[in-house]
């Protein structure tokens, strides 16, 4: 594993600017950055615009809302912010540059743990193909924020409180993993099948975009863990079936475990903890490695 200075100091800057913004104002940009990133490679394929900007150290998840997070449990820490768990509000605002320091400290630390979960082996599907079992973008999260509850968060919140009250009960948590099923379905089967592997992180990033509300106080869906899922799980059936049926309910099958895959660790591990410990992220991994092996096991 080989770390360039510029990719450091790339960290560095985009946890800062994760802090500053506030982690759901720095992924709603990268999910600007990701949906035109997508969209151009649809139109000219070019894997390494989305991979080195969208999703490389400055933007991507793991470096810049992975540090905004981490600012907001340890601005709370100090008691500077009024709780971990709020990750909308931008930190700036508060005028403290240690809090800043954080978000880049954490910054590092997320690109440094993606490039090393990075190394793990492949594994190889029958037709030759090399399979990741992993997403490292989102392992890094996960561990970022557990490395971040360690330091700031280690005894449990005093009062429970619900991720998404609006998307809580069981209803709504199958209704809203269906509906994202069944649109990263549809999207899957109407882009060009040339740059079909862009799908699920095109509607990553168009996920991320809506969060923007979130700052504002708006009651909105989240679908990024939904969405992602269900695109990547719309092309191991396409491999195998052209019949959109089929390649449809395999995404709403995909939406719908994975809705309750987040929900699950929200209720089991997020709610009793001070600071956000991401649910998305967490959904992301488990399905990412679940599709790995669907993907080796039946091709």
């Amino acid at each position: 594993m080989t770390l360039t200075v510029s990719e450091l100091v790339g960290a560095a800057g985009g946890g800062a600017l994760g802090a500053a913004l506030g982690a759901i104002g720095a992924f709603s940009l990268m999910g600007v950055i990701v949906v035109v990133a997508t969209l151009m490679t649809a139109i000219s394929p070019d894997a390494e615009l989305v991979q080195n900007l969208a999703f490389g150290p400055v933007f991507g998840p793991h470096v810049m809302f992975a540090g905004g997070a981490a600012a907001a449990a340890y601005a709370a820490h100090i008691r500077r912010h009024e709780s971990g768990r709020d990750i909308a509000k931008p930190l700036i605002t508060y005028d403290a540059m240690s809090i800043i320091g954080v978000g880049a400290g954490f910054g590092v630390v997320g690109q440094l743990l993606a490039r090393a979960v990075e190394q793990l082996p492949t594994w190889h599907a029958s037709d030759g193909s090399e399979v990741a079992l992993v997403d490292s973008l989102a392992v890094s999260v996960v561990l970022t924020a557990l490395i971040a509850a360690v330091l700031w968060a280690r005894t449990p919140a005093p009062v429970r409180l619900e991720w998404l009250p609006w998307q809580h009960r069981l209803s709504s948590v199958l209704v809203v993993g269906a509906a994202g099923g069944a649109i990263a379905g549809s999207v899957f089967l109407a882009w060009p099948q040339d740059s079909r592997p862009m799908v699920g992180l095109f509607l990553y990033g168009a996920s991320a975009v809506t969060l923007l509300a979130l700052v504002f106080g708006a009651a909105v869906p989240v679908t990024h863990h939904i969405t992602l899922p269900a695109a990547l799980a719309a092309g191991v059936a396409a491999a195998h079936t052209g019949e959109s049926t089929w390649i449809l309910v395999s995404a709403v099958l995909t939406g719908i475990v994975s809705s309750l895959v987040a929900e699950g660790w929200a209720r089991l591990i997020l709610e009793r903890c001070r600071i956000h410990l991401d649910p998305p992220a967490f959904a992301i991994a488990v399905m990412a490695t679940l599709l790995a092996l669907i993907k080796i096991g039946v091709a």
